[in-house]
């Protein structure tokens, strides 16, 4: 029995100790990769492409960007060309320019090294979007739910809600993003934006009869959560505001955009693989669509949008 119970704790013993002490894994050193990360849409301005090299695993240092390449895309007819900013590795195009639904847009980007010329490639379709946002509201949901700690919470949200006809297409994905006065809410990083893919679902009108009663209405952005705690005769309130706090009189703007599923993808293989420990993701297993395979890693999209505005 003793002999037992001596095991027992040394196999407590060292449970508590690895919960302790740093657990770090070996990784092998490999060749580093170029970055390329890259967005092209309909809107009339200068698109940005930013090409760097991957770190190592648990690198802590900032990526080396990738000055003097060689960008352009085209489409069959025209090319667009690129040049290098004051900011090393981040490239704009020359003059503004937007880009056209319907069209496939193929990115090239040369770099020379000590090993010579490397060509990375890519391509994207601008899919189409919905043709306008035809109205939004602004609602106050509340929730009524027990609570093991305290006798009731009552759970209120203010969030988004638009209407739309969407498009026929179960392939077609969009991305959500609001912009407060001039304050973008997720600063143009489309890898943050909200995401809604219809699927079977697609060319139904967005929040109508027909959608509300299979899922009910579907909000697309929370500004706020208010939770009411009620224990016996005390009461207590709290406001969780979401980032950009909205007021009285603010213009919101609701930009939607329609993008491939392969980004959709992309996006939720960077976010499931965020930070550095290899227990909770791998960040090795990202996709991409830049190539050729195996040299380079990034994402080139394409992406029409569509916008419309309220008065909060």
């Amino acid at each position: 029995m003793k002999k037992y119970l001596t095991l027992l704790i040394l196999a407590i013993s060292f449970l508590m100790t690895s919960c302790i002490e740093d657990f770090r894994i070996d990784t092998e050193d490999g060749k580093h990769l170029v970055g390329i990360n890259g967005y092209f849409t309909n809107e009339y301005k200068k698109h940005q492409i930013v090409i760097s090299k991957t770190t190592d695993f648990y690198s802590e240092d900032e990526a080396e960007m990738i000055s003097g390449a060689e960008v352009f895309i085209h489409d069959g007819t025209d090319t667009i060309y690129f040049e290098e900013t004051e900011r090393k590795g981040y490239y704009e195009t020359i003059d503004s320019v937007a880009g056209i639904v319907g069209k496939t847009y193929y990115l090239s980007v040369n770099i020379i090294d000590e090993d010579g010329l490397h060509n990375y490639y890519s391509q994207s379709k601008m899919r189409e979007n919905i043709s306008q946002i035809d109205s939004m509201a602004v609602k106050e949901i509340e929730n009524t739910f027990a609570n093991n700690f305290m006798e009731n919470v009552n759970n209120t949200t203010t969030s988004l809600y638009p209407y739309f006809q969407s498009v026929d297409d179960p392939d077609v994905s969009y991305l959500i993003n609001i912009i407060v006065n001039d304050t973008i809410l997720k600063d143009n990083s489309f890898l943050s934006c909200n995401s809604i893919s219809l699927k079977h679902l697609s060319g139904m009108y967005f929040n109508g009869p027909e959608m509300a009663s299979m899922i009910g209405e579907q909000s697309v952005h929370t500004f706020k959560t208010t939770q009411t705690y009620y224990d016996n005769d005390s009461t207590y309130v709290y406001d969780m505001n979401y980032y950009p706090i909205v007021e009285d009189g603010d213009k919101v703007t609701l930009c939607i955009y329609s993008v491939n599923p392969e980004f959709i993808t992309y996006q939720t293989d960077i976010m499931s693989s965020f930070g550095s420990n290899p227990m909770m993701g791998m960040p090795y297993n990202v996709s991409t669509n830049i190539y050729p395979g195996g040299t380079a890693v990034g994402f080139f999209e394409t992406m029409s949008v569509t916008k419309g505005s309220i008065i909060y």
